[in-house]
This record gives C-alpha cells, sequence and structure tokens, in this order.
C-alpha cells in the first residue's frame, strides 16, 4: 500500500443547483474504497457564493491507495437542508502509479450530463 495526495486546485463550468439566479456554495468529496470496509473520505471546505468557476484554497489530503483503487470525486452545493449532487466521477488510479503525478482537468458527469469540470494534482508520495 501506497500513500498518495491529491490536491483540489479549482472548479469550472459548474451547473447552478440553485435556479437560474440562484448561487452555488460548492465542495467537493474525494474517497477511496468502501466506506463500511474501512475506507477513506475528506472533503473541502465550501466555498460561499459562486456562479460556475471556483477557486479553492489548494486543500491536499492524503489516502493510501494501490494502483488497482479509484479515487471518487463528488462536486456538492451545500445547502441547509439537504446538500445537492452537482456531479461526479470515478477516477482509476493506475496511470498515476505509472507517472508518478498527475496535474489535470477531471470532468464531472458523463455525456449530456456534464456538470462541469474539477481541476487536480495527484502524487504518488511513496
Amino acid at each position: 500500500m501506497s500513500r498518495i495526495s491529491v490536491q483540489v486546485i479549482r472548479a469550472r463550468d459548474l451547473k447552478r443547483e440553485d435556479g437560474l439566479l440562484g448561487k452555488n456554495d460548492p465542495y467537493v468529496e474525494l474517497s477511496i474504497g468502501h466506506r463500511l470496509l474501512g475506507g477513506q473520505k475528506h472533503k473541502t471546505a465550501t466555498v460561499k457564493n459562486q456562479t460556475g468557476d471556483v477557486q479553492f484554497e489548494n486543500e491536499i489530503f492524503e489516502f493510501n491507495a494501490k494502483p488497482s483503487d479509484e479515487l471518487k470525486i463528488k462536486v456538492l452545493d451545500d445547502d441547509l437542508v439537504h446538500d445537492d449532487d452537482i456531479g461526479h466521477t470515478k477516477i482509476p488510479l493506475d496511470t498515476l502509479f505509472q507517472s508518478g503525478q498527475i496535474l489535470q482537468w477531471y470532468q464531472i458527469g458523463e455525456g449530456s450530463k456534464v456538470r462541469g469540470q474539477v481541476e487536480l494534482r495527484l502524487t504518488v508520495i511513496q
């Protein structure tokens, strides 16, 4: 088992979850594995009142991981009653373990359900 770091840099073109004139309060949730089987989960701070492009505070999270794992990314809109799911994706980690580091935009959603993109820097630590 190795350690990886995931740096959440920014998001762009996020779809609005609070109506045409509403603003998102986005945050990113990152996880590896299933939570009932000892999975790991981290989330960024919420960035209030955003309309599409979001600059996160370059938050960095560490995970135990192996090449066969997937990093699950969820972008959510923080609301009082129930957080809205803006979009999500999964990133296979085999390429990361081959290259050592990846800086890339990842599409949130698929096909006609694309909900934006998030930029991450993934690094193998050990």
